[in-house]
């Protein structure tokens, strides 16, 4: 599992839009990560971030990646007729539960699972 804790909560007093350094920490996306588990975060995040395009877009009509730069992080989102029907926040929680799925089935099937897709289909 990811050590990590929410940028938002360790912003200076002064400037709040300056986040502060934190030894053995690096900021991705809204969110401070272990040094030493960086480059895993950044590849798994990225990876996963592109099967869930690709595995929602097979039941929704349009799906995007947003919300770059905002105090929640990034997020997947699932259109259906142009409104949005699914956000899959892009955080360490969730690219921790579907690593730990992914451990247990394949990865489509634990996209499928972590989406709540079984009873859609």
């Amino acid at each position: 599992m990811f050590k990590f804790f929410k940028k938002e909560h360790h912003l200076k007093n002064i400037n709040k839009n300056e986040p502060i350094n934190i030894d053995g920490m690096t900021i991705v996306d809204a969110y401070y990560i272990q040094d030493s588990q960086v480059e895993a975060y950044k590849k798994d995040r990225e990876r996963y971030s592109d099967a869930l395009i690709y595995i929602l877009g097979q039941f929704f009509s349009d799906v995007d990646r947003m919300f770059e730069g905002t105090d929640d992080g990034e997020a997947i989102v699932a259109f259906n007729n142009d409104e949005p029907v699914k956000y899959i926040y892009l955080n360490p929680e969730t690219i921790d539960q579907i690593r730990i799925y992914e451990q247990e089935m394949p990865l489509k099937s634990a996209i499928m699972r972590f989406c709540e897709l079984e009873n859609d289909i």
